[in-house]
């Protein structure tokens, strides 16, 4: 597999750093730009502030180039890139990446811009590969999202129930960690002691809308969304990582406790067919008790050298209690890796294992 140069919109923010670490050892895409706001701009990638309690990793000490240049497409061309990763707020991916995907470059987007709309894939990449079946299909161009890091653990752990019996009403409680509100609220004293505001304006919204839009149908016109009855309440809590989520589904038919758990440590789908460099060989891990952040949130494979690009890609599930039709379950998703950066990635490696990048640079 050759390599290929990628560029990261956004600088110094978590998910663009997880992108940045993830970079570091992978081996089919090389960083060669990376783009910033005006804060950030003109600086070398080495001087800015590295906000993961991880080791900043060693990557080429590039210039940041800024988001608002004119020249912004020649740059990314000139520093022969052929994919980037977006990390970028909504408002400024609306008007950032259709101009790449103009120029033909590829862009994988963990923004919410563009997600749901038709022609543009919405994707966790070993739950629904077969929505790429529109990759490039719309107006925008060679376009891919990502989706909020919330979904990840309700849609993973669901998919084989809906594969082998289907459901029609869902109810979700989630408990979010302070990462998924970026950088300032990860670092706010006070909010790490407990005073933080449980409101996340919009998010049970973006969640259901999401969710159908994974379970649902390809056809000729686009996505058919799944037609399930979704109830979400939404809670910021005051940990550092990782999304927690408790779900109950009424099933369409019985099923024993003995196959649901079956049926979630089995799944598996192209990603993990394809070996992929960050794919976990187990997208579901079952485990008996509530999932525990420090036990759970990174779990991967050890590797004998170098970083794990599987770790905290794995959704952890425990606490399945089943009573006739009933399911309950509780899930756990490190939402800057599995839920960002990683799952983002996860679907680039995908994309391009499938033959279906256009590689302009030389």
């Amino acid at each position: 597999m050759n390599t290929l140069g990628v560029a990261i919109l956004s600088a110094s923010g978590l998910v663009s750093q997880r992108f940045q670490e993830r970079l570091e050892s992978h081996p089919w895409f090389e960083l060669r730009a990376i783009a910033g706001s005006k804060e950030t701009a003109g600086r070398n990638l080495s001087t800015l502030e590295w906000r993961l309690e991880s080791p900043r990793p060693t990557l080429p000490d590039l210039l940041v180039i800024n988001l608002e240049s004119e020249e912004l497409v020649e740059e990314m061309i000139l520093a022969g890139v052929d994919v980037v990763f977006s990390a970028l707020p909504s408002a400024i991916a609306r008007r950032v990446e259709p101009q790449l995907c103009e120029a033909g470059i590829q862009v994988f987007s963990n923004a919410s811009a563009f997600r749901c709309i038709d022609g543009v894939p919405l994707v966790i990449a070993d739950l629904n590969p077969h929505h790429l079946r529109h990759w490039n299909s719309s107006e925008i161009g060679p376009l891919a999202c990502s989706t909020n890091c919330t979904v990840v653990p309700v849609a993973l752990p669901l998919k084989p129930l809906w594969d082998m019996v289907g459901f029609h009403s869902l109810k979700i409680q989630t408990e979010q960690a302070l990462s998924g509100g970026g950088w300032r609220l990860l670092l706010d004293e006070d909010a790490l002691a407990g005073n933080v505001n449980p409101d996340i304006s919009g998010e049970a919204e973006k969640i259901i809308e999401e969710l159908l839009h994974l379970l649902g149908r390809v056809t000729e016109q686009g996505i058919r969304p799944a037609n399930i009855d979704v109830q979400v309440q939404c809670e910021r809590i005051p940990v550092k990582d990782g999304h927690m989520v408790h779900v109950e589904v009424e099933l369409d038919r019985e099923a024993s406790l003995e196959e649901v758990k079956e049926w979630m440590s089995a799944w598996s789908d192209r990603p993990q067919h394809l070996e992929l460099p960050s794919a976990p060989s187990s997208p579901v891990i079952v485990v008996d008790e509530v999932p525990d952040r420090d036990l759970h949130l990174m779990a991967g494979e050890e590797t004998e050298e170098g970083f794990d690009l599987k770790a905290g890609m794995a959704v952890v599930v425990g606490r399945l209690e089943v009573e006739g039709k009933m399911l309950r379950f509780s899930a756990l998703s490190h939402n800057t890796i599995r839920g960002a950066a990683g799952g983002c990635m996860l679907l680039a490696e995908l994309v391009m294992a499938e033959g279906m990048l256009n590689v302009i640079s030389t």
